[in-house]
């Protein structure tokens, strides 16, 4: 064992140690207890509120703002009332408004009601005070579901099963909430002790507040009130999920002759509560089809890969606990991103034929087992002989996460990938401390094993991570520093670049203001962040300086300014270079949504054999235009330029727009049309689908899509052709799947 690895392990042991004789800081203020009625009558969740259980007095008082500014009262009142009974835990929301007409509501799909006003109940089920639910309805009834990690942030992947209703009034809106207790995980017994904050968002004025008060450099959990139910008993007992999927698709081979390619898919996924904290989940034959297709971007000119997030139900759900500590954690990674994205990316087992995972919480541990095997690499090659045909990869991967008190933790992962002589073996630690009220340290270490071929010797590599943030409500500070050797290597992982080691320091202060004429502007947040890589291969050093300000108004509006003074080395020449860039976002009318970006400057072009230092701009700007509550409408555009410096002449140009219209009849079906074109690469993308969601489960979609590429027919071939678009491939899909529960 080098003498590194010995210090990092010798440094993490004296902190792990030293928890022993620091005593945790317990934010929590006293008084924040709440006993909730339990009710023999039944609730309709229809926005009503008309059961006597909600003519009590509510448990609430003056929500405080978190955004744009911490610590102001919400300026409209809000009112909630809390119940519970053998089978669910409800929650009604009276929310004030005396110009209800300016509520900013839509019927859309799910998960896509974030620039609506909104209101939400975020749930640490397990009172540990490392992973919390989060429920978010508009006044329409609409959901957005979440899971919260005190490790790795927060996470829309999942989607719950649970009700909700809305229903705007004369007085403002008001809505109701019911949660299955098979669809969380809570400890069961006589007393069963929760967390939990609320949450109400108004956007026309650009605030949102919550109950208990947040306040910066803490985390939610250290705020939440505690919320006791009484004899709450296990309800998830099996729940299996059967679906079945059609695919017919067609390629043009040549000019008048089309390839056809048809399959069915039946298969299963099965959920069993073990305890009311464990759960154990198969799939055989899943389906892992992709509902919608990702959205063109930019693809050309890029240093490191595009990052697209997971979007198959199995491995969304339940994935919090997979979160390892890393530099790009919480609000860190707005700002700054680290070499690794994820440590446990699941878009990497990409055809799994089969897929266990193992799950929950017992005592103060978390801790989840996934395995799976993908075919991806023993399918047959259209060109050529694959031999390992037939064969599949196996992967292993198990976290565990041991609460330390308050928000932290310590925990432990493995992953593994095997596949015939190939073996990626991959161990790891990982802190997350908080020493004071307003300062916490991230830390973690991976340690891999790698061969690359039976008979090949192990190459062994270490990935280091370290972060301490200083947050409050008037000051922001951050330093941070990674490093990965040459022959470290996580296959799990999302990252771009290893043999580098990197540290940085970020500052942003934060003035509120009130200026005389303007009052639309909130506050500006001034910051400035240094970074120095080091490439352990070539010595080489990148630099960067970062110098720029949000500021914040209403109407959710925030600009961002900044400028970037960079030394950045590709193919052993170091190229300095020097841009502007800007960000925004505006609801400027209550039927439009704009975001905007803007660069302007120098240039890398990270070309293989001809790079050079280029000047260009990039433009990008989405609208969102929602002339009633059912219809949504939104139009996308990307511009990309890059010149030559020397000459002044045109290298590459990039245009791309992005189309989609959607209409609800109801919260459960809607149709929608998406219509994709890129100019650089001339390919035109449209998808029309019909999708009916019951529950997250039990649905039907019924997609068509076809490509149109700039192709011509030439000696036995395709080629790029003339301006002319060619219809080259059609594609028909339908799905349907039955979420089944048995208690």
């Amino acid at each position: 064992m080098s003498k590194r690895i010995k210090l990092v392990l010798l440094v993490i042991g004296v902190i792990i140690s030293s928890l022993h004789f620091i005593q945790a800081v317990e934010l929590q203020e006293n008084g924040k207890i709440i006993i909730p009625d339990r009710t023999i009558e039944p609730i309709k969740i229809d926005g009503d509120l008309s059961e006597a259980v909600w003519s009590k007095t509510p448990v609430s008082k003056d929500f405080m703002t978190y955004v744009p500014i911490y610590g102001q009262v919400l300026s409209k009142k809000t009112e909630v009332w809390m119940a519970y009974d053998n089978y669910n835990l409800y929650f009604a929301f009276k929310c004030y408004d005396n110009e209800p007409t300016k509520i900013k509501t839509s019927i859309s799909p799910r998960d896509k009601i974030s620039r609506d006003d909104w209101v939400a109940v975020l749930l640490d089920a397990m009172g540990i005070k490392q992973t919390s639910y989060e429920f978010y309805v508009n006044p329409s009834g609409i959901q957005l579901d979440a899971l919260n990690s005190a490790v790795g942030g927060w996470d829309m992947a999942p989607d719950f099963v649970w009700e909700s209703a809305g229903k705007i009034t004369g007085e403002g809106y008001q809505v109701e909430i019911a949660i299955p207790l098979e669809s969380i995980r809570f400890k069961s017994g006589k007393e069963v002790q929760m967390g939990i904050l609320l949450l109400r968002n108004i956007t026309r004025v650009g605030t949102a507040g919550t109950w208990p008060e947040v306040k910066p450099g803490q985390t939610d959990f250290n705020f939440m009130a505690t919320i006791i139910y009484t004899n709450l008993k296990p309800r998830l007992k099996l729940e299996v999920l059967p679906n079945f999927t059609y695919n017919r698709n067609v390629e043009r081979e040549r000019t008048d002759e089309w390839e056809k390619d048809t399959s069915q898919n039946i298969g299963a996924s099965i959920k069993y509560g073990i305890t009311s904290s464990i759960t154990a989940e198969a799939t055989v034959n899943p389906d892992f089809s992709q509902v919608e297709s990702d959205a063109f971007q930019v693809e050309v000119n890029r240093r490191y890969p595009i990052f697209y997030s997971e979007k198959r139900p199995f491995f969304m759900e339940g994935m919090e606990v997979f979160d390892f500590a890393l530099i790009s954690d919480g609000m860190f990674g707005l700002f700054f991103e680290g070499m690794m994205t994820s440590a446990v990316h699941t878009r990497h087992i990409v055809d799994p034929g089969w897929a266990v995972k193992l799950s929950g919480v017992s005592g103060k541990m978390s801790f989840a087992v996934l395995a799976a095997n993908d075919r991806s690499e023993g399918q047959a090659r259209e060109n050529g002989i694959n031999p390992n045909q037939g064969n599949d990869v196996i992967w292993g991967i198990t976290r565990g996460k041991y609460n330390l008190g308050s928000d932290n933790s310590l925990g432990f992962l493995y992953s593994g990938r095997h596949f015939q002589g190939d073996k990626n073996n991959v161990v790891g630690i990982d802190l997350k401390y908080r020493f004071f009220k307003n300062v916490r340290l991230t830390v973690s270490y991976l340690s891999s094993s790698t061969k690359d071929s039976a008979g090949a010797e192990f190459k062994t590599g270490n990935g280091f991570n370290a972060m301490l943030q200083y947050l409050t409500p008037h000051f922001r500070f951050w330093t941070a520093y990674e490093r990965y050797d040459e022959d470290f290597t996580l296959y799990s992982a999302f990252i771009n670049r290893t043999n580098i080691s990197r540290g940085m320091v970020f500052i942003m202060p934060d003035f509120h203001m009130k200026i005389k004429g303007i009052p639309w502007f909130r506050n500006i947040q001034p910051f400035l962040l240094y970074s120095k890589l080091h490439d352990l291969g070539t010595g080489m050093d990148d630099t960067s300086w970062r110098l720029g300000a949000f500021m914040n108004f209403t109407r959710r509006g925030l600009l961002i300014l900044g400028y970037r003074n960079e030394k950045e080395a590709w193919l052993g020449q170091l190229y300095d270079q020097k841009f502007f860039y800007s960000w925004g976002r505006i609801q400027l009318f209550k039927w439009l949504f704009i975001i905007g970006s803007f660069r302007y400057g120098d240039q890398i072009y990270y070309g293989p054999e001809e790079p050079f230092l280029g000047r260009g701009h990039q433009f990008k700007v989405e609208l969102s235009f929602q002339p009633n509550i059912k219809l949504n409408m939104g139009v996308e555009l990307l511009h990309n330029v890059l010149y030559r410096k020397t000459n002044h002449q045109k290298f590459y140009t990039v245009d791309i727009l992005n189309l989609q219209t959607t209409y609800h009849f109801n919260k459960y079906f809607f149709i929608r049309g998406v219509l994709r074109y890129n100019d650089y690469q001339k390919k035109l993308l449209t998808d029309l689908l019909a999708s009916f969601t019951l529950i997250p489960g039990t649905v039907m979609h019924l997609g068509y899509g076809s490509l149109y590429e700039n192709k011509e027919w030439q000696e036995n071939r395709w080629v790029p052709g003339p301006d002319t678009l060619l219809n080259m491939k059609n594609g028909l899909f339908f799905k349907v799947s039955y979420l089944w529960r048995i208690k």
